[in-house]
């Protein structure tokens, strides 16, 4: 996956210019087999996500990405959709982070964020706090994993 963040603040979305309800579309990227042992490898050695034979006699019955994977890959996605286009400032959490199913060698994952509530900041009206749900989706259109991110975003001057 390429970067392809905004850097012009003045083309960024404001606080202002969001609604609830406003959904951005993600691109989308497919897990290859590396990928997944590499990652896994490095940050969540469980033998599902390293070995086959494993995987396959585990309830997955086969290879799975690592959940912390398939998050990283879809907040990637929602990042290059929503985050780098918006006046982001910085998260104040993550609320409700599910793994709805497993990701395996060979799936494309694509992302979508929907903007569910919004209010501006009572100690500085400069900005707005705006929570987001993520949702990361197959290519057969299944969710995969979902999460709210609780964040702040700068208000149109």
């Amino acid at each position: 996956m390429d970067a392809t963040p905004v850097s012009d603040v003045e083309s960024m979305l404001s606080y202002d210019e969001l609604a609830v309800g406003d959904t951005f579309e993600a691109g989308e990227t497919t897990l290859t087999e590396d990928e997944i042992t590499s990652f896994a490898g490095e940050y969540d050695p469980q033998p599902f996500h390293l070995d086959h034979e494993a995987g396959e006699e585990s309830m997955f019955g086969g290879l799975v990405a690592s959940g912390l994977h398939t998050y990283c890959t879809c907040n990637r996605l929602a990042t290059e959709a929503f985050f780098s286009r918006v006046a982001f400032m910085g998260g104040r959490g993550v609320d409700e982070l599910r793994w709805q199913r497993p990701v395996r060698p060979g799936d494309t994952l694509s992302a979508a964020v929907e903007v569910t509530e919004k209010r501006v900041s009572e100690s500085n009206p400069e900005r707005g706090y705006v929570n987001v749900d993520v949702t990361g989706m197959n290519a057969e259109g299944e969710t995969v994993i979902t999460w709210t991110v609780l964040g702040m975003i700068r208000r149109a001057e």
